[in-house]
């Protein structure tokens, strides 16, 4: 496997993290109508959270946006562009998060994440996180640190 490199976001990084969002959810986007436009917003989202990327000798390879709340650390969207999949990029970004959770107090991480989306939930749960919640649509899953 080929060094990956983590960085910070910045604004320059937008067009990059849009198409490797918009990327990893495509498969998904074929066949869950419900699922939420999570491409909208970027700028935003590297102005009020962190954002964290994972560069690959192919390109943008992954991301993770995330930020805290109280004794919890929120993930609001991990993606891994389905060219960089199966490289473990989806657990060290988590890794990433979990490390800040703890040094910044966290007792726990949390995210939201489809119903139907049985693959991640898979990966998510085999990387320790349980689900706590099943409400329409959604899922919300927790890890305790």
């Amino acid at each position: 496997m080929a060094a990956i490199r983590f960085v910070n976001a910045t604004q320059e990084d937008v067009e990059a993290i849009t198409d490797c969002i918009a990327a990893a959810y495509a498969k998904a986007r074929e066949t869950i109508s419900d699922l939420p436009d999570v491409t909208a917003g970027v700028e935003q989202e590297i102005a009020d959270h962190q954002v964290v990327l994972a560069w690959t000798e192919v390109g943008l390879g992954g991301v993770i946006i995330y930020s805290q709340s109280n004794d919890a650390l929120k993930v609001i969207n991990l993606a891994v562009a389905p060219q960089a999949q199966r490289q473990g990029i989806a657990g060290k970004l988590l890794k990433i998060a979990e490390d800040a959770a703890r040094r910044n107090g966290c007792t726990h991480l949390i995210l939201r994440t489809h119903r139907l989306m049985q693959d991640t939930r898979a990966i998510y749960a085999h990387l320790g996180w349980c689900e706590t919640e099943v409400a329409g649509s959604s899922v919300a899953m927790t890890k305790y640190l």
